[in-house]
């Protein structure tokens, strides 16, 4: 027996979607918060020393994109970086998805050196051999943001947690309802891409390239009722609640968003305007990925896949050209039992969706605290 689109559709709108207007309401209060964080930032920063915060949030992620769905309340904002006085340089890596940034010095500010510190500061401060470090730009970036939590006066408990690189402000707006705001310093490469200071263990002075507002101008334009959007939000929403019903599910700890939001991209491409209904589309979604499994292979959207779509969101011919797929599947990122066991989970949920809807609800399902 299988789930109708009519059955899917109610599912949706019961137990996946996040309220529209509770969404917008949230969203507004951390960007506010964060606004007012970052400028209390800025009053105690080292004038010509320390690295400039942009004025612009970038905003990414799933509540951007039309993809949240019921849960923890959680977004993600890059702070873009600067200084007057450097250009940061792109160096292609040996490593897909990851660039050196170079610190070239474009001129040399006036300054009293006896009340900001010795020449070359910035250097010595953030960069090694004349790239830019993600960890020295993390750290001063986290010791910022703690000194100016602290004096910051605001009507929400806030508080940091975590540590590098995924460190997390919370802000507890109702006395059971948090907001949690990832905080990621970032360096713009081109228009809309950027690198993330978040560098690979074995090579600390790579960043990571960040395609992220690629992907929103992607989805976001995507009407509402989209079937594309729906499937995708449905088979999320069981991901990060299957452990549920299976405490060991790999499917949930082994793939994460990312995995099925680049399946989804790859089945868009391939079938951007068809009639069929939500039934169709979440198991054409469902079949890829199994498919993708089993095969040990789904390439990142972007890296070396010159498609339409990449094209329409403007994205830089260097990425898209590049000679080398990326492999989110392969030995690299992915245990290979891992996978299998993700797999074997992902067939399980196909084969019996009717009942796992079931059991995800009514009585007893999860509830969020979001009202």
């Amino acid at each position: 027996m299988m789930a109708s689109s009519i059955e899917l559709d109610r599912f949706y709108s019961e137990e996946v979607e996040f309220p529209p207007r509770l969404l917008a309401s949230h969203i507004d209060t951390a960007e506010r918060e964060v606004r007012t964080l970052l400028a209390g930032m800025r009053s105690i920063q080292r004038p010509n020393i320390d690295p400039s915060i942009e004025y612009d949030i970038v905003q990414t992620g799933s509540s951007y994109e039309g993809l949240k769905v019921k849960g923890d309340m959680e977004l993600d904002f890059m702070i873009v970086l600067s200084h007057p006085e450097f250009k940061f340089i792109p160096i292609t890596s040996d490593y897909s998805g990851y660039r050196k940034i170079e610190v070239e010095r474009q001129f040399e500010l006036q300054a009293n050196w006896r009340k900001t510190g010795p020449p070359h500061s910035f250097q010595k401060d953030f960069s090694s051999n004349g790239y830019l470090i993600p960890s020295k730009i993390y750290q001063w970036f986290q010791s910022l943001a703690d000194r100016a939590v602290i004096e910051n006066k605001s009507k929400f408990v806030k508080k940091f947690v975590g540590n590098f690189p995924a460190r997390t402000l919370i802000l507890n707006i109702w006395p059971d309802v948090e907001i949690c705001v990832d905080l990621v310093p970032a360096i713009t490469i081109d228009r809309d891409l950027f690198v993330v200071a978040k560098p690979l263990k074995t090579s600390p002075d790579l960043w990571r390239l960040s395609f992220s507002v690629f992907e929103k101008n992607i989805l976001s334009p995507l009407p509402s009722p989209s079937c594309h959007l729906k499937a995708l939000k449905i088979l999320k929403y069981l991901r990060e609640h299957d452990t549920r019903l299976e405490e060991t599910s790999q499917f949930a700890s082994g793939l994460c968003s990312y995995h099925l939001k680049t399946a989804s991209l790859h089945l868009l491409e391939q079938r951007p305007y068809t009639q069929e209904g939500l039934h169709e589309h979440l198991h054409q979604l469902m079949d890829f990925l199994i498919e993708s499994m089993q095969g040990r292979e789904l390439n990142h959207f972007f890296m070396g896949n010159p498609s339409s779509l990449a094209t329409k969101a403007k994205v830089p011919s260097s990425i898209t050209k590049e000679k080398l797929r990326l492999n989110l599947f392969g030995d690299t990122f992915m245990n290979e039992s891992t996978l299998n066991q993700a797999r074997e989970r992902l067939v399980r949920i196909k084969r019996s969706l009717p009942a796992v809807i079931q059991q995800h609800s009514g009585p007893g399902a999860y509830s969020c605290n979001i009202y």
